[in-house]
């Protein structure tokens, strides 16, 4: 017979690590950075896209740090918000993971469309794209976080791979520019930019109170402060990592490519193709292919977590299967795909002119929240105390 401890650890859901946690949110930062975004940012501010980039990223920390405050409550869904003000976030919120999902989806079809599959159908390419993103989403945060594990020496491979045994055919006096005085074009590339940041903001809506449950102050003991700076350690090394990660790629595209930065679309995987010493040791385009394609659909699968625990809330429906969620999150994201994406350029003016608004509501939003979050946990604890 099973004591009553496992019992108790029997029925408790199963955390998301720290670690994991940390993971998610470089996941984020990372994902849709480096990808069509570099030759928007030349194209604006030429050489000075590495500053705006810079403010960007500056950006998506703030709204991780709110949203990751948010999450340890539960969530947005969790919040003990009137159904008149929690309404129209959820409403809100539904409508930025769906367009997220819809830019970034099509982002990647049409690159596998022209690039790998010789032309191929991109509608087909979405649709199976989107469908095992929802099923990877179906099978929840922990497998995700596991995901994410695994694939971290992937990451490390193919990072230390491209920096070793490769390098750019580029002038690095083409980066200089960075450097002028002239602030021309920082703020339009900011304001034009944000459309492929604001991910954070799907991390307020998954519930990371796992670990709180099984913590050691929620057995009535003080946390170690050991444990307590591990924990600190961890999260600003995920954050420097991606965040100078995203940042450097700006510095080494910029010195690449000079005034053809704004022409070269899919710079993440070109630039890895673009090496003096291809013919000796090959390109590293492979590896950059496979590490933007898993990187791309662990972020997506986050987006209809997210997209899912909105609905939820709306619905107000805790439990039960998703599918319906998926599938109307997955439809949602085609349809806006076919009619505000299908066009030749239609894909810049969208996120240009229409998505980086959406996005900076969605930024305000998430910050907006977290302080309430951080509000409402001191309340918490001083009644604790």
């Amino acid at each position: 017979m099973k004591s009553d401890v496992s019992a108790v650890q029997l029925k408790e859901r199963r955390k998301v690590s720290y670690t994991e946690g940390a993971l998610l949110a470089v996941i984020l930062v990372i994902a849709s950075k480096v990808c069509t975004l570099p030759s928007i940012l030349a194209g604006v501010a030429g050489s000075k896209a590495i500053w705006s980039a810079l403010i960007l990223v500056a950006i998506e920390i703030a709204i991780l740090f709110f949203a990751l405050k948010t999450a340890k409550c539960g969530g947005v869904p969790a919040l003990p918000l009137k159904r008149g003000v929690l309404l129209p976030i959820l409403l809100f919120f539904a409508l930025f993971f769906t367009l997220k999902l819809a830019a970034l989806s099509r982002e990647i079809a049409t690159y596998f469309a022209l690039s790998l599959f010789e032309n191929a159908p991109v509608l087909p390419i979405t649709v199976l794209l989107l469908a095992a993103c929802a099923l990877l989403a179906s099978k929840g945060t922990m497998a995700i976080g596991r995901l994410i594990e695994i694939f971290l020496w992937l990451f490390v491979f193919v990072f230390l791979f491209v920096v070793i045994f490769t390098r750019t055919e580029g002038d690095l006096f083409n980066a200089l520019g960075m450097f002028s005085p002239d602030l021309t074009g920082i703020g339009e590339g900011v304001v034009k930019g944000m459309a492929w940041f604001g991910d954070g903001a799907a991390l307020a809506f998954v519930d990371l109170r796992g670990e709180e449950k099984v913590s050691l102050h929620a057995q009535g003991v003080t946390p170690s402060p050991d444990r307590t700076k591990a924990k600190r350690r961890i999260a600003f090394a995920a954050l420097f990592f991606s965040a100078l990660t995203v940042v450097l790629f700006f510095a080494v595209f910029t010195s690449s490519y000079g005034d053809a930065a704004k022409m070269t679309d899919y710079a993440f995987v070109k630039l890895s193709a673009f090496k003096a010493n291809t013919d000796e040791l090959g390109s590293a385009d492979w590896p950059v292919i496979i590490l933007w394609s898993v990187v791309s659909c662990l972020y997506l699968a986050l987006l209809f977590l997210s997209g899912e625990s909105c609905l939820k809330g709306i619905v107000r429906k805790e439990k039960g299967k998703s599918v319906p969620f998926y599938l109307l999150l997955g439809t949602a994201a085609i349809l806006i795909g076919l009619l505000a994406l299908d066009e030749e350029g239609s894909y810049e003016f969208f996120m240009t002119k229409i998505m980086n608004i959406v996005t900076f509501l969605a930024a305000g939003a998430t910050v907006g929240v977290g302080i309430y979050s951080l509000v409402r946990k001191g309340e918490t604890n001083e009644k604790a105390d």
